[in-house]
């Protein structure tokens, strides 16, 4: 049975590998390469409003390249972003002469594990955009759905740790601002992208996007292969150690199957295969 979970657990994480993700390295907008991987860091945003006789505190946490780290264990479990958040907001009252106290804690972006940001910009002819945004949904608060919805301003003379502005946080939806050279579209050569570029990474894109999807389709048939193999063998059969691979006597003389496969081809393209009967 060991040799079966660890089976399994490597056909997991193949299959998990295999499918696609949001690519910050990679993004596509309206046909151009942006390369947002320099922002692929937790930022924090907090801002404080005087409420006497407090003060109420709005932190905003996000990452617009994959869902935000775990909270320590040290933060109460009600405290904590909810898990798969990629922007994250949290309300503290401040009052004096007494322990800061968590109001509010949700997923303004991020609920489950498949959500990805959807990035969306006006056509603009045949010029990369200058900007675009960046949505993602989040939680559902009081019958309200939450989202943030970043806007991407190209900015070269800015810096990529600079943080972005929030604009603000309206009916669930917080509004920021983000202007970085990151923004920027890009080509071949890390210069801004031409029509030219374009009409050649839409082919690039096509191309891959096949291979992926096969290659995908490759591993996650091989490892469904693998791992019902192994639990039928083990369950029915009750086979154990090498007698747990499925189909264990066609492995063996794979190798040998292949050898012959290749030297068939190479009879046939260097001329030396005859017709008839040959000499055992």
């Amino acid at each position: 049975m060991r040799v079966l979970s660890a089976l399994a657990v490597v056909a997991l994480a193949l299959s998990g590998r295999a499918l696609a993700a949001f690519d910050c390295k990679k993004a596509q907008v309206a046909g151009y390469t942006y390369d947002l991987s320099p922002l692929a860091n937790e930022i924090t945003l907090e801002s404080n409003v005087t409420t006497p006789p407090t003060i109420t505190g709005t932190k905003y946490r996000l990452n617009p390249c994959a869902p935000l780290a775990a909270d320590p264990d040290s933060v109460p479990a009600i405290d904590r972003c909810p898990a798969n958040s990629w922007v994250c907001r949290l309300v503290t009252n401040f009052k004096k002469d007494e322990k800061p106290r968590v109001t509010e804690v949700n997923a303004v972006a991020g609920v489950g594990t498949k959500d990805e940001p959807r990035l969306e910009a006006r056509a603009s002819g045949n010029e990369s955009p200058r900007e675009f945004h960046w949505k993602m949904s989040g939680a559902e608060v009081e019958k309200v759905g939450w989202s943030a919805d970043i806007k991407f301003i190209c900015d070269k003379s800015a810096k990529n740790e600079d943080q972005p502005k929030i604009v603000g946080f309206s009916e669930g939806v917080l509004s920021l601002e983000w202007a970085v050279p990151a923004a920027c579209a890009l080509g071949d050569d890390g210069k801004d992208k031409t029509p030219d570029d374009k009409d050649g990474d839409q082919d690039d894109k096509s191309g891959g996007g096949f291979f992926s999807t096969l290659f995908t389709l490759f591993i996650v048939g091989a490892s469904l292969y693998l791992v019902v193999g192994v639990m039928y063998k083990s369950l029915v059969v009750r086979a154990s150690g090498l007698d747990l691979i499925p189909n264990l006597a066609f492995w063996r003389e794979f190798p040998y199957l292949c050898a012959d496969f290749a030297q068939h081809i190479w009879d046939m393209v260097s001329g030396r295969r005859r017709d008839g009967y040959s000499v055992v």
